[in-house]
């Protein structure tokens, strides 16, 4: 029975297949677009099913399917389209052009634009993609790379460490600033905006783009434009997660203790600045390199000094090989038909890599916004934003665990004949034995907007923000008894200098915008009027108590305390005052004019000055939307762009420049200028002479020529965009005119100055889709230099700015290696190999060029002759007389790109981000560069290839003790030892998994998305071992390290 009932079922399923398989039908056609154009490539998918095909180059497909199916058409572009098989076997689709992205908008100023009929030079970055895949808190670090003109650098990998370099298009002014970063029409930091909340960034590049927002805005501005609220939509929740571990890049490599004594030795230093004999020294490490038993304790003992032999890994013990960082957003949003809201907040913790507690960043975001429709004609918007924050740093630094000696104890206690115990004054001790100082931040942010319908088309609206900054510092010093780690001795303490501190400034925004706007239209005329007033107001204040001789150190505060206080306080305000219009007009949107103007004010300058107005202009013409371009088949558009304007800086060195300042002495009884009373013997703090000021200085003017193309080929899947840039500076503030010196005051700042700034940028994307395969990937590529065309410096000082100076230029000598025993006169040179003085005291040869004062010897870096006087001297230092220095390089990162790509197929993802940079001298001489470059350097093992007279084709030449006649000469500013500080870095690298839709719909969830990522994973360059290519400033080398993660999170939507 059981096996008639299986053959039975067999037969049955057997004949069931047999009916489905006389269902199926081949269904051909062709996929066009409206204009019967083929779309190659396009996607032909059975609806519900996997199965599908894409068309041949001719628009051409054949797939198998069964009559009632219903198959999907589409191509990127264009709106899909589906159509149910008939008994037809022939199905032809045609698909119409997506109009959403024919109106693609972009942000301006005060509104928003088709992207289409955007004339300046702007670029924008939708985040959606990108930050879903980035373990950031910045939002701003996640477009580098992707916007041509934009360049971003780190200048410190430490947790809330603040400030990326942000520059847009290079230098504006000698006298520095940053973008303008405005969220609602309002300056914003970005440390207090959750990236997670941002929904695009646009970057204003030039003039006619960036006037409208006036004083602030000559260096560019960057328009974020954070999620809101959509009507009738229900309640959506979406978490997301990332979790972080952090690594350490470029940590320097030190030398072993034996390497070390042995490099000193070579180099004549005797005593060691700690006091031991070094020739003795040298000769303990010998032997414990033989046998380290022969020194159990790791270190000899000499007429009362120690001789550390044994290597520590101070670094090792203090830099942990991982750090981490979590992250977690929350937000849901919803509304009805009048009322819409969106609520977020977002948390991240991030744990250095140092070992200690204290190397920590947490910040908490609340993010509120309501959209409410009041009347028919009457609509508000309420933002509010909410940021607290708490930051630690170590006590510590890291260039104290790289730059001590590689004996220097890690942690523990020194131990003395009488057995007590004091501890090491080491950085991982100081975490254990001190109290860090903590930087509290509390911010609040308040936006209201209304925006009233007055008529069809004209709009007035009003928009007014608060923000309310709160920071505490507190600081204190315990006076822990330690012992100097290299000395061996105890440091000097004393419980009157415990302290502790507190500090607090407070600071309060306010900023009103009533504008309005009008759009109209009559017949292919197309207008836009737009006008309004910006009012902005700033002020802080900061105060700040010191108190000494804690009454109890654990439990530091100004009233534990029972010494000396101090306090101080200080107070600033700023305020502008702005009107500005802008006009648009287009014709049958293929020809476009919008002219702008801004009249400013600032507080800044003197009255009088205080008032400018900076104009704008730009055109465009739509070239594709001609009727004499649709026979290009492959263009898909093309349009020409034109612009020029003018903004004012109000960047002053401070804010009251036109102000005379009076210093105050305060240096207490010991200040020797302080005014003394002969009969007490007391001195009193006393003012100093005030600075001159000008009173007639006023606005630098930026004015800028663009040109450019924006154009689309290939049914828009490939687009690019090109600009052109001249931006002249004009009357920057310098010194003036050099004043007699018995005047005995510096000259006052004058408008006495002028840069020119030229660059290009370049944009390219391509865009496409196979079946269930898309992809884009795009390139960026920038380049510009900055000359001084106006400077005050009749002398030509190099010391100065000068006329013809390209800004970033590196001035040195040119290096023609090492001079060697054939430069010498025979037998001038002492050369007894047991001498101390080997290779020394020898004549040149007549022609050989030598420096003036000093005595050369073989090792020495031998410097090009440049003015043919046989003497190396720097002249007069200025540009008439440089004596045998030239320009030997430039610091300016040149050919600055970009690569970027995101693929999808089914529900698998992946997305790379590269930048770099493709031309750039840099010269660093810091202890991490050079070998002794003071007494108490640490030598590097890359540092160890330096000239001896058995190494006479080393690196690094000849070196000499500190305050030696030769010490110093070798290290000056030469072509030797520039780095080709040309780099490219894999930025990031993610790969996700979106869980199938249907398994998550059962259980009430919409969107599942797992991903992994590596942020600054790769970096191919020239750098010696310890440098970063990425670090705006490599300092004294003992920067925070730069920091590569990896990463796993999930985005998940319900």
């Amino acid at each position: 029975m059981k096996k008639l009932i299986t053959k039975g079922f067999f037969l049955l399923m057997l004949f069931l297949s047999c009916a489905i398989q006389a269902q199926e039908m081949e269904v051909k056609g062709m996929v066009t677009d409206l204009a019967e154009v083929p779309l190659s490539g396009a996607s032909i998918t059975i609806k519900g099913t996997s199965k599908g095909v894409v068309a041949d180059f001719d628009g051409n497909y054949s797939i198998n399917t069964s009559k009632g199916d219903v198959l999907i058409f589409s191509y990127l572009g264009y709106l899909s389209q589906e159509i149910q098989v008939n008994d037809n076997s022939t199905i032809n689709a045609k698909l119409e052009e997506d109009a959403a992205l024919l109106e693609e908008v972009v942000v301006v100023g005060f509104g928003i634009q088709k992207k289409a009929n955007v004339t300046g030079a702007t670029g924008s970055v939708d985040m959606e993609d990108i930050l879903a895949n980035r373990p950031i808190t910045n939002p701003i670090e996640a477009i580098q790379g992707t916007i041509p003109g934009l360049q971003i650098t780190t200048n410190s990998g430490q947790p809330g460490a603040s400030g990326l370099g942000i520059n847009i298009r290079g230098t504006t002014s000698i006298n520095g600033g940053s973008p303008l970063i405005l969220m609602n029409n309002v300056p914003v930091s970005v440390d207090d905006i959750n990236p997670q909340d941002v929904q695009s960034i646009t970057v204003l590049k030039d003039a006619s783009a960036t006037s409208i927002y006036g004083a602030r805005a000559a260096f560019g501005v960057i328009l974020i434009t954070t999620k809101t609220p959509a009507t009738d939509q229900p309640i959506k929740f979406n978490y997301s997660s990332t979790f972080s571990f952090l690594y350490p890049e470029d940590i320097p490599d030190k030398a072993s203790t034996y390497s070390f004594i042995n490099a000193i030795n070579d180099w004549g230093t005797n005593p060691f600045w700690t006091g031991q004999d070094i020739p003795a020294w040298v000769g303990f490490l010998d032997e414990y390199q033989e046998d380290p038993s022969s020194y159990p304790l790791g270190y000899a003992e000499f007429n009362g000094l120690r001789y550390p032999l044994a290597d520590t890994d101070l670094i090792g013990e203090w830099i942990n090989d991982l750090g981490f960082t979590q992250i977690h957003n929350f937000d849901f949003s919803g509304g009805g038909e009048k009322t819409s809201y969106r609520i977020s907040a977002g948390f991240s913790d991030e744990d250095g890599i140092i070992i200690t507690r204290n190397d920590s960043f947490k910040k908490y975001n609340v993010n509120a916004s309501l959209t409410s429709k009041l009347t028919s004609k009457l609509t508000s918007t309420t933002n509010i934003i909410y940021r607290n924050s708490t930051r630690r740093t170590p006590l510590g630094s890291y260039s104290n665990s790289i730059s001590f000696n590689p004996y220097t104890p890690a942690r523990g206690n020194h131990i003395f004949e009488d057995g007590t115990e004091v501890p090491y004054d080491t950085p991982a001790n100081r975490e254990l034995l001190k109290v860090a100082p903590k930087i509290l931040n509390d911010n609040i942010r308040f936006f209201q907007k209304l925006d009233f319908n007055l008529a069809k088309g004209l709009n007035l609206i009003g928009e007014y923000t608060f923000e309310k900054k709160n920071l505490t510092r507190t600081t204190s010093d315990n006076q822990i008894l330690t012992v100097n780690p290299e000395r061996f001795v105890l440091n000097a303490v004393d419980p009157v200098n415990t302290f502790f501190r507190k500090e607090n400034t407070q600071t309060n925004y306010n900023a009103l915008n009533f504008y309005g706007k009008y759009d109209k239209g009559i017949g292919k005329h197309n207008f836009s009027i737009l006008a309004g007033v910006n009012s902005e107001e700033n002020s802080f204040e900061s105060f700040d108590a010191q108190r000494n001789n804690l009454i109890n150190v654990d439990l530091p505060s100004l009233s534990g305390a029972t010494g000396a206080q101090t306090t101080d306080d200080s107070y600033g305000e700023w305020s502008v005052l702005g009107y500005f219009g802008r006009l648009n007009y287009n014709f049958a949107e293929k020809y476009f004019l919008e002219v702008s103007g801004r009249y400013d004010g600032s507080s800044r300058f003197p009255e009088g000055n205080r008032f400018g107005f900076f104009p704008s202009f730009s055109g465009g013409w739509h070239l594709g939307r001609e009727s004499f371009m649709k026979s290009i088949g492959f263009l898909s558009s093309l349009k020409l762009r034109g612009s020029w304007g003018e903004i004012g800086n109000q960047n002053t060195p401070s804010l009251y420049p036109a102000v005379p300042g009076l210093g105050i002495t305060d240096y207490g009884d010991t200040g020797t200028i302080n005014w003394l009373n002969e009969e007490t013997g007391t001195r009193y703090s006393t003012l100093l002479l005030p600075n001159l000021v000008s009173s007639t200085f006023t606005w630098e003017t930026v004015q800028t020529l663009n040109l450019g193309f924006d154009a689309a080929f290939f049914k828009n899947r490939l687009s690019t965009s090109f600009d052109w840039f001249n931006r002249k500076t004009l009357d920057m503030l310098a010194p003036g005119s050099e004043l007699p010196g018995i005047l005995g005051a510096a000259a006052p700042l004058e408008n006495v100055a002028d840069l020119e700034s030229q660059g290009w940028e370049l944009g390219i994307s391509w865009n496409d889709k196979i079946g269930e395969f898309s992809y884009n990937i795009g390139a960026t590529l920038y380049d510009y230099n900055s000359k001084i065309t106006k400077f005050d410096n009749p002398a030509g000082l190099l010391s100065q700015y000068y006329v013809g100076q390209e800004l970033g230029e590196i001035w040195g000598y040119t290096t023609d290696g090492y001079y060697t025993v054939d430069d010498f006169e025979p037998g001038t040179l002492n050369e007894d190999p047991n001498s101390p003085n080997y290779l020394t005291g020898g004549t040149l040869k007549a022609g050989i060029p030598y420096w003036e004062g000093r005595t050369q010897n073989p090792g020495d870096i031998k410097y090009i002759d440049q003015d043919g006087d046989g003497i190396i001297t720097d002249g007069n230092n200025t540009l008439e007389d440089s004596g045998d220095r030239t320009i030997i390089g430039n610091s300016t990162r040149n050919y600055q790109y970009g690569f970027f790509g995101n693929f999808k197929y089914k529900n698998f993802d992946f997305s790379f981000l590269a930048n770099g940079v493709g031309k750039r001298d840099v010269y660093v001489n810091n202890r991490v560069r050079f070998p002794y470059l003071d007494e108490f350097s640490v030598v590097y093992k890359s540092q160890l290839d330096y000239w001896t007279p058995d190494n006479r084709d080393a690196f690094f030449p000849r070196n000499y003790p500190l305050g030696g006649v030769n010490y110093g000469i070798s290290r000056s500013t030469q072509t030797k030892y520039m780095i080709n500080g040309a780099y490219l870095r894999i930025k990031n690298l993610t790969f996700g998994y979106s869980l199938p839709t249907d398994i998550l719909k059962k259980n009430g969830i919409d969107k599942l998305r797992l991903y992994i990522a590596g942020e600054n994973l790769f970096s191919f360059n020239d750098y010696p071992d310890g440098i970063n290519t990425e670090l705006a400033t490599q300092g004294s080398g003992g920067i925070y390290p730069f920091i590569k993660s990896y990463s796993i999170g999930l985005n998940l939507t319900f």
